[in-house]
C-alpha cells in the first residue's frame, strides 16, 4: 500500500480531503434527492467510513457497518449518540440479524470491490433490504469524452475498481430492479464524474 493509500485510511485525513474538494450542492443532492431520507426509516451504511453522511440525515434509526476499525470508533466517537456503528461484513454472521432496512447505502464502495466480491456481497444486500426500499450506490465513473482530470482522479482513486457507468449498471441488474441513473460532474470543486443508482428488490419491481 503507497503513502497516498495509507494517509487516506486515516479518519480524519480522508474527512479533510472529502470537507474540501465536495461542492455545498453534493451536501443537499445526496442525503435529499438521491437517498431521499425521510425522518424515520431504517438505513444501513454499508462501508460507512466514519460516518459521515449522518450528519445530513434526518432523525433515522441508522446502522453503519465497515471492516476499518480505526473508522468505526472515530464514527462511534462523532455521531454514536444518533447511530450504531459495528465492525462487521456481510458475509460474517451477525449481519443477517439486522434485519431489513428502506434504505441500504452504498457510497464509493462498489469501486473498491471486484466483479466477483460484488457479485458474492449483492445477493446479501437484497435479502436486507426491505420490499419497498432503495439501494442507493454512488460511485466515480470512467467514460468516453469526461474530462481528463476525471478520468485520471478515478484512476489514482484508492479503490482499484472504477467501471463505466454500463459496467456498474451489468453489476446490480444481476440482483436488483433499477429505478433511476445519474451521471454527475459538478459535485468536486474539480472535474469528476460520478455514477449514483437508486435500485429496488427484484420481487418489487
Amino acid at each position: 500500500m503507497g503513502l497516498r493509500s495509507r494517509l487516506l485510511e486515516i479518519p480524519i485525513v480522508y474527512e479533510t480531503l472529502q470537507n474540501v474538494l465536495r461542492r455545498p450542492e453534493c451536501k443537499s443532492w445526496v442525503p435529499h434527492c438521491l437517498i431521499e431520507a425521510n425522518p424515520g426509516i431504517t438505513v444501513l451504511d454499508v462501508g460507512c467510513g466514519i460516518g459521515k453522511i449522518l450528519t445530513d440525515l434526518p432523525e433515522v434509526t441508522y446502522v453503519g457497518i465497515d471492516h476499518n476499525h480505526s473508522s468505526i470508533a472515530k464514527a462511534t466517537q462523532s455521531h454514536g449518540s444518533r447511530g450504531r456503528f459495528l465492525v462487521l461484513d456481510v458475509d460474517d454472521a451477525p449481519f443477517k440479524a439486522l434485519g431489513q432496512f428502506d434504505r441500504i447505502l452504498l457510497l464509493g464502495v462498489l469501486h473498491h470491490l471486484s466483479d466477483e466480491e460484488c457479485r458474492r456481497m449483492l445477493p446479501k444486500l437484497h435479502e436486507a433490504l426491505a420490499p419497498d426500499g432503495l439501494l442507493v450506490t454512488f460511485d466515480c465513473a470512467i467514460e468516453k469524452g469526461q474530462h481528463p482530470i476525471a478520468r485520471l482522479l478515478a484512476k489514482l482513486d484508492r479503490g482499484r475498481y472504477a467501471r463505466s457507468v454500463a459496467r456498474y449498471r451489468d453489476l446490480l441488474e444481476m440482483t436488483f430492479t433499477i429505478k433511476s441513473e445519474t451521471v454527475r460532474h459538478d459535485l468536486l470543486r474539480v472535474p469528476y464524474t460520478v455514477v449514483a443508482f437508486r435500485a429496488q428488490r427484484c420481487d418489487s419491481a
